[in-house]
């Protein structure tokens, strides 16, 4: 079986326009597309300044900023194939795994956050796989999935014969709609790589040498990057339309067992508390805080993988947490690799002294130990800087600064500004869940 865990999804956007009874599923689609073609118009177009930008991009582009379009261009070349085959494009996120057949015919998606395992068969309109194909297709993925669904069932009976049973058209109108998806999660995308890109600006002001009008320059200089890939990677879809939104005349079987809602989250925890305790004690970070983070970033998927990239139990970033823990660490001044940060325990290890880091070093300012948690959190998801930016009346992403506006305050008003002021809802969001999942583990 081929696993394909290097391409990732967001969380699942809903498109609320229904296109089944359109006359052109197309005349939607392109009015979706037609603000981006007028964008583009803005971009630079002398000879001089393409000049200027290219010295631009070869004075500030490092070799993180090549990876991401790189990889982003190779995420959006397999979305296309798998919207033009299965007329969705179904990849790996934070919390599900996803394996497709040597073949492209059938697929086995591991859901952890909402505890359901789905095999999807791709087949003639005309037919439907029997028992016998869809038994021998599940068998296929227990054997070559096996460490990752022992890891979801934990003990729980998985009877294919049990399962609830589905079927879906690849037409038109579905892939339509599964390409303006992809729109909206390239452009979720981007908010989520100006985010990484806010933690590396921070780590860089954290430094006593640093510049921090140079930092941020440079800062606002690749986030434009972005934006104008943002653009281009639009534009490329727009104009793959009509040649993976052709008719397939292909139907979709699809297979779901849905286990035991409520328990299985701390099932699955329990396999990693020893070890959770352990690097809890060493950095003087509460355990139930790092089950916590864990359960909101993955749902105990070990395997999980973001399209940042960030990888495993506690989503470390390699060029980013990767880099701030070898340092610390190991005195390596290198990001951490992608099977080093699937080991569960090099994952939690880094996890928990990521946590350290903003606890003991980003935020050491500031007094209280309960404010600074809760700026600790929202940091581990957004920065030290953009939690500064909250109480700083100038935006600025001084953290030392912020600091002293928050030794004003008490716990509950930093809270309060924290979950009002963030500049990503995402972050908003992502404290509350944290703080609501770490009663379970207390």
């Amino acid at each position: 079986m081929k696993k394909v865990l290097a391409l990732t999804v967001l969380s699942q956007l809903v498109i609320g326009a229904s296109y089944a009874n359109s006359a052109s599923p197309f005349d939607e689609l392109s009015k979706e597309m037609e603000g981006y073609d007028s964008k583009a118009q803005t971009l630079p177009e002398s000879a001089e300044t393409r000049s200027e930008f290219e010295q631009f991009k070869a004075a500030h582009l490092g070799e993180y900023e090549q990876f991401v379009e790189q990889h982003l261009a190779e995420y959006d070349a397999f979305r296309d194939e798998l919207i033009k085959h299965w007329g969705e494009a179904k990849v790996a996120s934070r919390n599900e795994y996803v394996s497709y057949s040597e073949d492209n015919l059938s697929r086995l998606e591991i859901d952890f956050k909402n505890n359901e395992l789905t095999l999807s068969i791709r087949h003639d309109g005309e037919g439907a796989p029997s028992d016998s194909d869809i038994k021998r297709e599940f068998e296929r993925f227990r054997q070559s999935e096996n460490a990752v669904l022992q890891s979801f069932l934990n003990g729980e009976p998985a009877e294919i014969s049990e399962a609830s049973q589905d079927a879906y058209n690849i037409d038109r109108n579905l892939k339509v709609n599964a390409i303006i998806d992809a729109k909206a999660k390239i452009k979720q995308q981007t908010i989520e790589q100006k985010q990484l890109l806010d933690k590396k600006a921070d780590e860089k002001l954290a430094l006593a040498q640093s510049d921090a009008s140079e930092v941020v320059e440079k800062l606002n200089a690749d986030k434009a990057k972005l934006e104008q890939l943002e653009v281009k990677r639009i534009q490329n879809l727009a104009q793959s339309v009509r040649q993976i939104a052709g008719q397939n005349d292909e139907k979709v079987t699809k297979v779901t067992i849905k286990l035991p809602q409520g328990s299985l989250a701390k099932k699955r925890a329990s396999h990693y508390t020893e070890h959770i305790s352990k690097q809890s004690e060493r950095f003087a970070i509460d355990s139930s805080l790092v089950l916590a983070v864990m359960h909101t970033e993955s749902h105990f998927n070990p395997l999980a993988k973001s399209h940042i990239p960030a990888y495993g139990l506690m989503q470390v970033v390699p060029t980013s947490a990767g880099v701030d823990v070898n340092r610390f660490l190991f005195k390596i001044d290198a990001p951490m690799s992608a099977p080093y940060l699937f080991v569960v325990n090099n994952n939690i290890e880094a996890g928990t002294a990521y946590l350290h880091l903003l606890n003991d070093r980003y935020l050491r300012n500031i007094k209280n130990p309960v404010s600074r948690k809760y700026c600790m959190i929202a940091a581990y998801n957004t920065g030290a800087g953009n939690v500064a930016r909250v109480f700083n009346s100038d935006g600025s992403r001084n953290i030392n600064r912020a600091s002293k506006v928050i030794n004003s305050m008490s716990p509950e008003r930093v809270l309060e500004a924290l979950q009002s002021g963030l500049p990503y809802d995402e972050t908003k969001h992502y404290l509350k869940k944290v703080l609501k999942t770490e009663k379970l583990y207390i």
